[in-house]
């Protein structure tokens, strides 16, 4: 992906089509620092879709909610979009929306209307992809313009990030494509695919405790998701992916070999919804929403004790509103795993990221075992490996990890130096992003 797989590359196109170009306005959120959601549908009844939302970002500062929407437009567009695009921003409660497109030019006429909404108080930009420079984003999120070159120059996160929403395109394609193929012979898919719809669903639900009940109520119904993915496809079992396998070998070649990408998409899925939990656990800590639950208030009582109990341990905790950003570039990233003969530079480089010290990562990266515990924990390391790994992360979003590591140390100074079990795990890794993408 971007670097070399048995002399095979895969490369960011130059020419963006409307999907790379929605990946490139997320990237540019993700870049600037902050919480990324995107594709993001609305319905109403009869699951018609009433409006997509192709990018979102939301980072908590000086004690409030930057909220920035980016639109993108591959196409022809004018001051008809622009007008809708403001009333989106609007709509969404938006500080700033951003009109993202790839034709060339910017006629005058739209940036004099973008103008005159900028002096009554509306903050709308217009941005062409081929400028998508530390500038623009400093602008759009409102962070440190060093900082942001700092990130693109020594970490390679604008790349990663397309890469890394690249990947989740075709995983959830694939994911959806399967579930039509198989219907009901394959019921968990189109489970999972309800798991997509109660993040829209979340997206657009004002009540913290309500978003997490959807996703709470979801865990209920199916604590292991892909497992379930797993299993019935292993009974039909076409073609020889998982013919003749038991269900312990099933998932093991799924989870550790990487075989079934709607697998892969499962487990992509389960990590996702732990990462918005933990975001709506955050918002509700920087609201002072009052915990532990009151008598009065019944709907709270519908939540896990461990999900209370989390809010009032980090509630504390140095910036404690950063963790959601923390734990999104952790995992779709940086692949969710430590390179641990380099220890120190991974947690300065994570940290760079999202604006974070070494020892306050570190700190962070242990939240997952409060909000989410379970037996021996989230993370462990590989034996002779020289890695230390988090649990459940599919093999296809690892491969982003070991592709931009290549990037910022080389190949000698990362694959060169890992125990040769390292090296051949990062290289299946590696090979299972290729062959998603290729």
């Amino acid at each position: 992906m971007g670097a070399k797989q048995h002399q095979k590359i895969i490369w960011l196109p130059e020419e963006l089509d409307a999907d790379h170009l929605e990946h490139l306005g997320a990237a540019l959120l993700a870049t600037g620092g902050m919480f990324v959601e995107k594709n993001i549908t609305e319905k109403v009844a009869y699951r018609e879709e009433l409006e997509e939302i192709d990018a979102f970002g939301t980072v908590w500062r000086n004690g409030c909610a930057l909220k920035v929407l980016i639109e993108a437009k591959s196409g022809q567009w004018g001051g008809r979009e622009l007008f809708s695009l403001l009333g989106k921003k609007e709509y969404l409660g938006a500080h700033t929306a951003v009109l993202l497109h790839c034709s060339g030019t910017t006629k005058p006429k739209h940036l004099e209307l973008a103008k005159r909404f900028g002096t009554k108080g509306y903050k709308v930009l217009i941005a062409e992809a081929s400028k998508a420079t530390a500038e623009l984003i400093a602008d759009i999120c409102e962070e440190d313009e060093d900082v942001v070159s700092q990130r693109l120059d020594t970490i390679h996160s604008l790349q990663t990030w397309r890469y890394a929403f690249w990947t989740e395109r075709v995983l959830l394609k694939h994911l959806i494509r399967q579930a039509k193929a198989f219907g009901s012979q394959v019921k968990s898919l189109n489970e999972a695919r309800g798991l997509i719809d109660r993040f829209n669903g979340c997206f657009f639900q004002h009540d913290p405790i309500e978003q997490a009940r959807l996703l709470y109520d979801f865990y209920f119904q199916h604590p292991k998701l892909t497992q379930e993915i797993v299993e019935e496809r292993r009974r039909i079992a076409p073609g020889d992916e998982l013919r003749g396998l038991s269900s312990e070998q099933a998932f093991s070649a799924c989870l550790y070999d990487g075989k079934l990408d709607e697998a892969q998409a499962g487990l992509y899925l389960e990590h996702r919804a732990r990462c918005s939990l933990l975001k709506i656990a955050v918002d509700l800590v920087m609201t002072n929403y009052p915990r532990p639950p009151e008598p009065s208030r019944v709907k709270d009582y519908l939540l896990p004790a461990s999900f209370w109990k989390f809010i009032s341990a980090v509630s504390q905790m140095p910036s404690v509103q950063k963790l959601p950003q923390l734990w999104q570039s952790y995992v779709f990233g940086w692949g969710g795993f430590i390179v641990l003969d380099r220890e120190n530079d991974e947690y300065a480089n994570i940290g760079l990221e999202i604006d974070l010290k070494p020892e306050q990562v570190r700190a962070g990266l242990k939240t997952f075992d409060q909000l989410f515990p379970i037996e021996d924990g989230w993370h462990y390391e590989q034996k002779d490996t020289g890695l230390r790994i988090l649990k459940l992360v599919p093999n296809v979003i690892r491969a982003l990890g070991v592709q931009r590591r290549r990037w910022i140390y080389g190949d000698e100074r990362f694959l060169g130096k890992l125990p040769p079990l390292g090296f051949k795990d990062c290289k299946k890794w590696a090979e299972c992003g290729y062959e998603l993408l290729s």
